[in-house]
């Protein structure tokens, strides 16, 4: 059984999500997709999600969020103590408008002032004023990431996922990317990243799990402490 959230540094945090013999299986049939006997996300936890393709990453964030496809059916216990999860795609463009300039739209999305957004894509490295009239199609693969990591942050949701959020990027924007995740993510908040880069891994987690065949493993914790809420 794995709980998450029980390791030294953040026994004071706020639980943010429960599962408990949690499973995803096929509609109206008994083929189990995703088993995860206990899992708990706790505030300020920097939780790295590893496995092989067809391992049940994707699901498990879908298990997180509370929603997967019509024809998957979910039984157990899930509870959620955020009324927001912010999420950051494995194309920053995913996440954005394709018509609607970038300013605009983040603004919208957020409820944020124009002035919040600006400050914000200014500490991701958007700091560009002309950013702001741009479209995402307009944006390289590595702004795109970017803004999308800046909606994220936007949000101010309590809990952030993020799915393979640097495998589309060379090393170079991988890199800024993980040290922007490292700065704008809050000591208050918690992010699930999936990845399949060990590096991502050693250098976001605070703890690490691993899915096989849509089961949930443990790995050793890296020293990296989870942050203090």
């Amino acid at each position: 059984m794995i709980s998450m959230g029980n390791q030294a540094g953040i026994s004071r945090a706020t639980e943010l999500l429960s599962l408990e013999n949690s499973s995803l299986c096929v509609r109206g049939s008994s083929q189990l997709l995703l088993e995860i006997p206990e899992l708990r996300i706790c505030s300020g936890e920097r939780l790295v999600v590893t496995g092989p393709s067809g391992s049940g990453k994707s699901l498990l964030l879908s298990m997180i969020t509370g929603r997967w496809a019509a024809q998957l059916e979910h039984s157990g216990t899930r509870t959620i103590g955020c009324e927001r999860i912010g999420y950051i795609p494995q194309r920053g463009q995913d996440a954005l408008h394709p018509l609607m300039p970038l300013g605009r739209q983040l603004r919208k999305a957020s409820g944020r002032s124009a002035q919040a957004v600006a400050d914000t894509l200014a500490s991701v490295g958007l700091d560009d004023p002309q950013l702001l009239q741009r479209r995402p199609a307009e944006l390289s693969g590595g702004q795109a990431q970017r803004a999308a990591v800046a909606l994220a942050a936007l949000s101010s949701a309590p809990l952030i996922l993020a799915d393979e959020p640097t495998s589309a990027l060379d090393q170079a924007s991988r890199d800024k990317i993980l040290g922007l995740l490292d700065k704008v993510v809050s000591a208050e908040q918690a992010m699930v990243v999936v990845t399949h880069d060990p590096e991502v891994a050693e250098a976001l987690a605070t703890r690490r799990i691993r899915l096989d065949s849509g089961k949930l493993r443990e790995e050793l914790a890296p020293a990296r402490q989870a942050v203090p809420a």
